[in-house]
């Protein structure tokens, strides 16, 4: 006879903690090796975040788990805000930007750290590359705040001389630049660069350049275009596959695709024989996530593309044009792809990844022989990002859902409530209670992993619905461009459709009756908008609500936001604020918190320079002012900024979230 119990949903009790979503899980920031490295067992390092240690980001080495970088430095960077790319290893020595101080560091495995850039707070450095010959000196992003307005921040490409601590000038011009890499000999170095009002996945340039090495600096010469158009064709992820051939992706087939350029004949071409309708990777809102590695003899690139929402894994011959082989991938996400150089595997890597159904963590792919056909790889878990066991029977299975409307594709992932100890609820009638989460960017996806905050709710007895709306990632240029001019309706529009129309099934899995919804960012965005603007399908749907460092005031934003997303509200609400202020103002919540009677949880940090605390203050101040005291709760978490990094914020911030669906929703 089972023991298993019932209660209502949303009431059942879970041994998914907020004690436990902090200790179970280690955010792996990037993954990297050292390519001069070919040791049997070259060494894998990881950047790891660790709320407990006020959400330090600490070089670990992979193999041995041992701290390569002492307490308090924090190899994390601030440029562009979401920061990415903050180390490289290269000839033994590591190096790192330190968030504290923004300078550059380089440390030796049980070494001491030592400053290699100017004492200089308003530098900012990523994205390094070390020269492969003239090895003291790093070719790197330069973000400079001397001037530490959005509208007067400097970005360029500078050469770090770690010799003589100093920073001399390499490209400048461009509004931005990524992705700085040397060919193996060092004479040519190739970039990514993009102008406002471009994202990088929007409109973005590829070149190359000669180099010229100096004892003190690099300069350039020759200069050439690879790819990319502004405003139209977005190229990314530059790497060279040898001497002469560069390897990039480009969406200029409506999906971003594989492509190769030759340096002898200024020739690019795609690597398949026909585009697939899948993107080779994902929007760069953080530096340095590579979603291929050339591996082998520089004649093969393995990489990861999107489909149905979870990655697949391809490998692909650069030397011709050929199809791709599609090889066993038991991996949901993967990113950071990295070559592991091995004298016992000539064809390795390791990369960052994800599961659906267990931890995901630190993984090695080995390919045995041939990597052009059979066998497939063998991966091997270097670190696991938490532990789960015992606790398997909490984890719900997701279920991508593609819904239809007018013919168009409405993408969604629905996860079941699950928990091990409950058989159901006490009214077999009864529909569990759903949680529309809504992802940032808004040019992103929510990706098909664990996710231990999505359990903590579903082992309760809550149903949870990611929806990725049109304007979201991983389903082509096509699907990102619905939101054009339409930020603020397509993605209002289909947070609303996606539960509505699984409430109306003929055997709903929701009850649509109490249906929350929650997002953080632009997705924060969208949970105000839904409530309030005039233009929502209906503003009364929803029961109740969670606003994590949401916007509300679209002018203050194209105003005050940082520098890299400055100028993205103009492709997304078609125009600046001062071509279409009606716009701005119709699609601003701000103006119309009076509307909101839906109880409104606010979550905040002190220190977001993404969305400033003002966009939370000035709404919650709108709705209390407006007779609403009741229906609103605001808590800005000191020393935060866009996203929790500290323990105490993870488990104060999800306990607040469902207090406020057990009053609210239940």
């Amino acid at each position: 006879m089972s023991d298993r119990r019932t209660a209502p949903y949303g009431r059942w009790a879970s041994e998914i903690t907020p004690e436990f979503l902090v200790q179970s899980n280690i955010p792996f920031v990037d993954v990297f090796v050292d390519p001069l490295r070919s040791d049997l067992l070259p060494p894998i390092y990881h950047i790891e975040r660790r709320a407990a240690d006020n959400g330090r980001c600490v070089i670990v080495n992979t193999t041995t788990d041992i701290d390569v970088i002492p307490f308090p430095l924090s190899a994390r960077t601030g440029v562009q805000e979401y920061g990415g790319a903050a180390a490289i290893a290269y000839g033994g020595v590591i190096y790192f930007s330190n968030f504290a101080d923004n300078r550059v560091y380089k440390i030796r495995e049980g070494g001491t750290p030592e400053p290699v850039s100017p004492d200089n707070p308003s530098y900012r450095y990523a994205n390094f590359a070390v020269h492969p010959v003239q090895q003291h000196l790093l070719v790197s992003i330069l973000e400079d705040h001397t001037v530490d307005t959005p509208q007067t921040i400097i970005t360029a490409l500078c050469v770090v001389n770690t010799t003589r601590k100093a920073v001399f000038p390499l490209v400048s011009g461009a509004d931005f630049y990524s992705s700085p890499v040397f060919n193996p000999s060092g004479t040519k170095i190739a970039w990514q660069e993009w102008y406002h009002p471009d994202m990088p996945w929007e409109g973005s340039l590829i070149y190359v350049a000669d180099v010229i090495t100096q004892p003190d600096t690099i300069l350039l010469s020759n200069k050439k275009k690879v790819a990319g158009q502004m405003l139209k064709i977005s190229v990314s992820y530059p790497s060279f596959a040898n001497d002469t051939t560069l390897v990039f992706t480009s969406d200029e087939s409506g999906y971003q695709n594989l492509f190769v350029y030759d340096t002898v004949t200024d020739i690019a071409r795609p690597v398949l024989p026909s585009p697939i309708g899948r993107d080779f990777g994902s929007p760069a809102w953080t530096l340095g996530d590579y979603p291929y590695a050339i591996i082998g003899d520089g004649n093969t690139a393995a990489f990861v593309a999107f489909a149905d929402g979870r990655t697949v894994l391809y490998t692909v011959n650069l030397a011709q044009v050929s199809q791709p082989d599609l090889r066993i991938f038991p991996f949901t996400a993967a990113g950071h792809l990295r070559l592991l150089h091995s004298s016992l595997h000539s064809s390795s890597l390791v990369f960052t990844a994800g599961s659906s159904d267990s931890p995901g963590g630190i993984i090695r792919c080995d390919f045995n022989s041939q990597i052009i056909g059979r066998p497939d790889p063998q991966y091997t878990v270097l670190k696991a990002s938490g532990s789960f066991t015992g606790y398997e029977g909490y984890i719900p299975h997701p279920e991508p859902i593609t819904l239809r409307r007018d013919g168009k594709p409405l993408h969604a992932i629905y996860y079941a409530p699950k928990n091990p100890k409950y058989s159901g609820p006490t009214d077999p009638n009864e529909k569990p209670p759903c949680i529309v989460n809504v992802h940032g960017g808004p040019t992103a996806m929510e990706p098909q992993v664990l996710n231990l905050f999505k359990i903590y709710f579903t082992s309760r007895g809550y149903s949870w619905l990611d929806v990725n709306y049109g304007g979201s990632s991983g389903y082509g240029r096509e699907y990102i461009g619905r939101l054009a001019s339409n930020w603020g309706i397509v993605d209002v529009s289909d947070c609303y459709d996606a539960p509505r129309l699984l409430a109306s099934e003929t055997n709903p899995r929701i009850d649509g009756d109490r249906v929350a919804i929650r997002g953080g960012s632009s997705g924060g965005y969208t949970v105000l908008a839904s409530l309030c603007l005039d233009s929502a399908p209906n503003t009364k749907y929803f029961k109740a609500a969670t606003s994590l460092f949401g916007i509300s005031d679209l002018f203050s934003l194209a105003r005050d936001t940082h520098k890299f997303e400055l100028k993205y509200m103009i492709k997304l609400l078609g125009g600046s604020a001062d071509d279409n202020p009606r716009v701005y103002k119709d699609r601003s919540p701000i103006y119309y918190a009076k509307n909101i009677t839906v109880p409104l949880l606010v979550l905040q940090g002190s220190e977001d320079r993404v969305v400033p605390p003002e966009q939370a203050e000035k709404i919650v101040s709108e709705i209390q002012q407006s007779g609403g005291q009741d229906r609103v709760k605001y808590r800005k978490f000191p020393g935060e900024g866009h996203g929790w990094r500290l323990e105490e914020t993870i488990k104060e911030a999800v306990q607040l979230e469902r207090e406020w669906y057990e009053t609210k929703l239940l």
